[in-house]
């Protein structure tokens, strides 16, 4: 790069150019040392002497056995990368900042200014248009109203209405460049709104207002999702890719940003100053500035630092796909953006699943970045601990959408105390934070007793703000403009995307063919059906047309090279034709359910308009459109007209003008033409291209779908426009208070007797087969150990904690002799207890995709096991993911249900003093499963303290969160500074003795104590089971429009579709061809809508079963009766289907109209859906998920479609295929449908056929074995119906 090339600067419009003289400054004083004279000198003078583009790429790596030599960087191999990354940050915690502060000097030593961004908002309000209540609910008939009420919007016939739901209210703000912002408030709030708003990533159907600017730049002056990352809460990823695969697929799509820039003229002064910088630091710094590459340094640095080396080459996994843990899942969605150039960072909740430990290294290593590399970061946290908390230089506290606090952290209690609250002495001030706002949590903190204490509402916190010194601070800053011309000209990022397209398109290439690879197995089951598809075609056409390697000269095909060329180029862009137009389908539906409707509707149009199903003469003129637009028209005409213009049907018949080809094209309607080869194969290369440019368009333009929230009932929201305090209203107006202290709470929510039992264990040891990953990096051990020797009780009454849709559930977990009073009234107890009364009419949905919150969601998960009514309860980290308050209120809970006098045992993940110091006892292990501390906490911790400082480890200081405290001087290099093993000491010391006895005691059973006997492994009997199941299922249908109604809206169209198209054909029987056009219209329609029907349900049930597969292990319904109410739910929604498709095409195609002829039409038509879904279902059932079950299915609807009867009629099917005509359920179909039909109709065609001996004669079919085909129809059904139950009871493809 040049080195005297000068950039434009225009004030007011700062820009980045991509050049390394934007990097230059004013006054640079050059310092130079001597070099000196070894090897290492030499190589590196040998690398001055390069041009620049080379230098850049080359740089100096020590081996292992000290020999310097020559690198190039862009190739550097794993072990060459882990070893500089080993050497520049061998313990990160201990090095990370020693290394950036390293970079930094090495920039700062030549005048290097780097960029700095300040975020501004002011005024800035989100809302959202929703409806409210009832209205709200995603139902089939609100779906229905909203059609129509969409379509009179549009019309401008009638307004809606929707209410406008305020998100975010008229906040201001400051994010500044090296300062960590902490932002804080309770769920709902608006924390991922305004992280999104200052992204530049909102939804564009929120209504956004007010002014979001970066270093004075309006949004539209730069490209914001560039400038900046944005970490969602919600880890989405490929499951089948490896962690480091994803982080470097992450890195090589953003690119480098400036740092190729800064790296070229930080050489450059380097060079003039004549400086020899690190060789490590310079081969780092090289290798994160270099594009392109598959895999950089900076992957293994984050992998390093996010402490992700253990898992790198471990594939992420999924629900149904082991692999690596929810925590790692974090890091990994935290690491893909870290990885990129962007210089502002907003975070939203990144902790969830980590432990306190793991959570300050993490911040701490971004604090270390912010600080020293100037970046700016505003980090959302849900429970951070006192020693997380502290790092972070400002706090906003955000509350029912206003800020209540923005300002330095030191200052943050001061405001509360100026308004009269108090942060107790052992709470942490992050806690305190977020309870302090709420109308339930806030009076505990009033500090002035002697004042009568009234709640102070978030407005008037927010008032108050204006008035203290950090908002007057606040509002003086905001009220002078940013200096545009301070903003550096690489600061802001004006390229959309981070690297050349054609490194994008390499980029995604590889992972494709990587993704190809790890799905082998479809990929060779496809193949292995073509084939098998391939060689039943080739028997069945003998001598009497797809797959052309084998089939075409086999089956019969003019014998002449130039026309098998032509077959093949054909089918291979009828193939790319397809796959681009339901790529575009997808890309356009953004929902597999939707997709996959638009997809069988674009399907039957060019099938049945494609010249084939219906011929061209008889296409009516409203549709001949349709006819000139479908892809398939095309391919259809050049494919027949290879075959019949070729020599084998050039032979003119005696009374007849023209070749027995053309012949045959002109009675089926096609061209007679050969240049409809050519026709057809520019037209298939046209729709390749425009549906290839439809699916880029959609995936540039078109946002995902968005989320369903939750419910706003109308009395609160009524409730709340009256209030000035706005939201508070809305989800205050359902909550009771539960305090600890009285006696009636205890007692609350655990009305129902049971019987208290304890539980003990002694010298449990657990083991598992050594991962592969692990003995890949050599371990030798065939077993890892997770448990060794552990020994303990848990009795009723005590709480312990290891570190390391209600209603239903009550339904089938209760036993038989609770009456349905006494039932709802524990479940309206146990709501109450989990403050899950405001949620009532909402709905579950999926997690990270709709439906409740994570914090929601986990009190949710809480009460369908407290309405059980157990004796022992086992929670794994039940305030993962929640915030302060969430957290409390479970823990509330949890410590109510403990004073009943049942058994609790908890895992517990950075838990605060306060939700700590709520257990009784405390059972530690260390790594290995081996104990370290198992007994009493004492009030304040004092017997877990006293127990451990004894010994000799570092004394807590005050305030200091003991579970911290007690993980860190528990640590294995503790033990080696000391010289103890934790787990000796405990072994030899009184409280194990202790332990050792109250095992003891409660391992002997009381004299007058009963066996625990269960009669049944379930509470409620078969039929209670079943019905609870049907009554969850019609629920989840009922408010499933995308699936049922979109479902039945498809088949209404499909309908009046079928019927204008066949209109009245239906008895129209002059000559075979009006016979075949009516059977067409019946084939179309069983095919296809049966397809859909099967397609369809695959994705819900295979969401269904995921559900199941948890409800199962939980004892509340067994397999059958799951697999009975799935199966009975589908009934009345295929019978409503069928009577709509039945009633309205039975009428406009002009069947004959008697009844026995309807009934038929209807009875065939519903059986046929009925066992196209439950086939559907079985197939998830046999298959690990939808997608292998798609796959699997398609290749039975094939020998479905090729054995109907349709294609090739029974009769002139090959002898040694025929059994399997008898097998197909379409053959039985459409002997039906044509049987009941036309089977007893004696008219004759123009040539004096009887249409019922045609029938008979040519496809075999006979009015009197109508009755038959009934009754196969109904075992199809039982058939398929038994399968998906059997399937359901017998595997389990959730192996974790």
């Amino acid at each position: 790069m040049a080195t005297g090339e000068a950039y434009l600067y225009k004030a007011g419009s700062s820009l980045q150019l991509g050049s390394s003289s934007m990097w230059r400054s004013n006054g640079v004083e050059a310092c130079s040392r001597s070099v000196r004279e070894d090897e290492e000198a030499l190589i590196w003078a040998a690398l001055e002497k390069l041009p620049t583009y080379d230098r850049l790429r080359k740089g100096i790596l020590t081996t292992l056995s000290g020999k310097a030599s020559e690198i190039d960087v862009p190739n550097l191999g794993f072990q060459e990368r882990e070893q500089l990354v080993d050497r520049l940050l061998k313990v990160p915690e201990e090095d990370n900042e020693r290394f950036l502060l390293n970079l930094k000097n090495r920039i700062d030593r030549v005048g290097i200014d780097l960029p700095t961004i300040e975020v501004r908002f002011e005024n800035l309000n989100v809302g959202a248009e929703t409806y409210v209540g009832a209205r709200a609910m995603p139902t089939i008939l609100n779906f229905t109203f909203n059609l129509f009420q969409g379509l009179l919007n549009g019309l401008c016939i009638r307004s809606s209405k929707k209410t406008h739901l305020r998100i975010l209210q008229n906040i201001n703000g400051i994010i500044k460049p090296s300062r960590m912002t902490l932002l804080l408030g309770p769920p709902s709030c608006g924390k991922t709104t305004l992280l999104l708003a200052l992204a530049g990533k909102l939804d564009p159907d929120l209504k956004l207002s007010g002014r979001v600017t970066y270093n004075g730049h309006g949004m539209n002056e730069f490209i914001p999702q560039k400038t900046s990352a944005y970490i969602s809460q919600h880890d989405s990823h490929i499951g089948e890719m490896t962690v480091r695969e994803t982080l470097a697929f992450s890195a090589r799509c953003q690119g480098v940003g400036t740092r190729y820039d800064l790296l070229a003229e930080l050489c450059r002064r380097e060079k003039a100053a004549n400086i020899k910088p690190d060789p490590d630091l310079d081969v780092f710094m090289k290798g994160i500035a270099t594009e392109g590459q598959e895999v950089s340094v900076v992957t293994d640095y984050i992998l390093k630092v996010l402490g992700l080396e253990g898992c790198a080459d471990t594939i992420i996994g999924d629900q149904m796909l082991r692999g690596i843990s929810g925590g790692q899942r974090k890091r990994v969605t935290t690491g893909e953006m870290l990885v990129g150039p962007a210089k502002v960072l907003f975070m939203d909740e990144i902790s969830t699943g980590l432990d306190s430990s793991t959570t300050f290294q993490i911040v701490n290593s971004l604090k270390q970045y912010i600080h020293i590399f100037k970046g700016t970061a505003l980090i959302s946290l849900l429970q951070p601990a006192p020693e997380t908390y502290d790092l972070f230089d400002d706090i906003i506290l955000l509350s029912d959408g206003q800020i209540v606090y923005q300002g330095p952290r030191e200052h943050v209690l001061e405001f509360f105390e100026t308004k009269g609250f108090k942060c107790p002495e052992r709470k942490g001030i992050a806690d305190f934070l977020q309870e302090v706002t709420s109308k339930k949590d806030q009076q505990q903190y009033w500090k002035c007793k002697d004042e009568p204490y009234s709640f102070v509402t978030v407005e008037e916190f927010s008032q108050a703000l204006q008035s203290f010194h950090t908002g007057q601070k606040l509002g003086g800053e905001l009220s002078i403009p940013f200096d545009k011309t301070k903003n550096h000209p690489a600061a802001l990022t004006t390229k959309k995307y981070g690297v050349k397209k054609g490194e994008l398109l390499k980029a995604c290439f590889s992972r494709e063919i990587l993704l190809l690879k790890r799905n082998s197995f479809v990929y060779y089951f496809k193949l292995i059906q073509i084939s098998f598809m391939a060689m039943i075609a080739m028997t069945l056409f003998l001598q009497v047309a797809s797959w052309v390697f084998i089939t075409y000269y086999v089956i019969g095909f003019d014998p002449n090279v130039g026309r098998f060329i032509k077959q093949y180029t054909l089918l291979v862009l009828v193939g790319q034709m397809a796959s681009a137009l339901f790529r575009m389908d997808a890309a356009i539906c953004r929902n597999m359910i939707v997709a996959n409707t638009l997809g069988s509707f674009i399907v039957i149009i060019f099938l049945t308009l494609g010249g084939f199903i219906l011929s061209r003469d008889d296409i009516k003129k409203w549709w001949t459109w349709g006819y000139w637009m479908s892809p398939m028209m095309y391919g259809q005409n050049a494919i027949v007209v290879i075959e019949l213009l070729g020599n084998s049907w050039r032979h003119v018949p005696p009374d007849s003008t023209m070749s027995l080809g053309v012949a045959v094209l002109k009675s089926r309607g096609f061209f007679p033409h050969a240049y409809w080869y050519w026709i057809g194969v520019v037209a298939l290369i046209g729709y390749v291209l425009l549906f290839n440019i439809g699916y880029t368009v959609a995936l540039s333009y078109l946002n995902p779908l968005g989320r369903h929230q939750s419910v706003n009932s109308e009395d609160s929201w009524g409730d709340a426009q009256e209030d000035s305090s706005s939201q508070s209203a809305m989800t205050v107006k359902h909550r009771t208070e539960i305090p600890v202290e009285t006696t009636n709470s205890k007692r609350r929510g655990m009305v129902l007797p049971f019987e208290p039992h304890s539980m003990t264990f002694d010298e449990v040891g657990y083991s598992v087969d050594m991962p592969q990953e692990m003995k890949i990096e050599g371990v030798q051990e065939d077993k890892l150990v997770l448990l060794k020797g552990v020994s303990g009780s848990f009795r009723p009454g005590v709480l312990t904690a290891l570190m390391g849709a209600l209603l239903f559930s009550a339904w089938l977990r209760l036993p038989p002799e609770v009456n349905s009073a006494t039932r709802k009234m524990f479940t309206e107890e146990v709501m109450e207890l989990v403050e899950l009364n405001p949620l009532r009419q909402s709905l579950v949905g999926l997690p990270g995709v709709d439906g409740l919150s994570t914090e929601q969601r986990k009190r949710l998960t809480i009460a369908v096991e407290l309405v059980a009514n157990p004796s022992i309860i086992f929670m794994d980290e039940p305030t993962s993911g929640l915030d302060a308050r969430a957290a409390a209120i479970v823990m509330r809970t949890v410590r109510n249900t403990v004073d009943t006098g049942r058994t609790v045992v908890c895992t517990i993940h950075q838990p605060s003093i306060d939700i700590f110091e709520s257990f009784d006892e405390l059972l530690l292990l260390k790594r290995g499963g081996q104990e370290v501390y198992v007994g009493p906490l004492g009030r304040h911790s004092c017997h877990l303290i006293k127990y451990f400082e004894r010994i000799g480890v570092n004394k807590i200081s005050d305030g200091y969160n003991p579970a911290t405290w007690m993980l860190e001087v528990t640590a294995p290099g503790q033990e080696l500074a000391l010289g103890i093993d934790f787990t000796d000491v405990y072994k030899n010391s009184e409280l194990y003795r202790r332990n050792k006895q109250l095992i003891t005691e409660f391992s002997t059973p009381a004299p007058s104590s009963e066996d625990l006997y269960f009669p049944t492994q379930y509470s409620q009997p078969f039929l209670t089971q079943s019905m609870a199941c049907l009554w969850k299922q019609h629920w989840s249908y009922w408010r499933n429009p995308l699936y049922t109604a979109v479902r039945l809206l498809f088949t209404t169209f499909i309908a009046l579709l079928f019927g204008t198209m066949f209109w009245n054909l239906g008895f129209k029987l002059k000559k075979e061809q009006d016979l075949y056009n009516a059977m067409g219209a019946m084939f179309t329609a069983v095919l296809f809508l049966g397809l859909k029907n099967a397609t369809s349900v695959q994705p819900v049930v295979d969401v269904e079963r995921t559900v199941f597969y948890r409800e199962k292990a939980a004892g509340m319904y067994g397999a059958l009766a799951y697999a009975f109410a799935q199966v009975l739910i589908e009934l009345p929604y295929c019978l409503v289907q069928a009577s709509i498709y039945g009633i309205i095409t039975y009428l406009m195609m002009g069947f004959e109209r008697t009844f026995i002829k309807f009934f038929w039409y209807l009875y065939f038509i519903y059986f046929t859906m009925t066992y196209f879904t439950l086939y559907g279902m079985m197939a998830v059932g046999v298959t690990p998920n939808a997608h292998i079950a798609s796959i699997t299915s398609s290749g039975f609807y094939a020998l479905w479609n090729i054995f109907s009867g349709y294609l090739m009629p029974r009769p002139r099917m090959a002898v040694w295929w025929r059994w399997y005509y008898w097998a197909s359920p379409i053959a039985w179909t459409f002997y039906g449908l044509n049987a009941s039909q036309y089977g007893d109709v004696q008219d004759r065609f123009e040539d004096g056929i009887p249409v019922q001996q045609f029938l008979r004669d040519y496809f075999g079919y006979r009015h009197d074995f109508v009755g038959v085909a009934a009754m196969v129809h109904v075992g199809f059904v039982v058939l398929f119906g038994f399968c998906f139950a059997f399937s359901i009871r017998v595997f389990n493809f959730q192996r974790r």
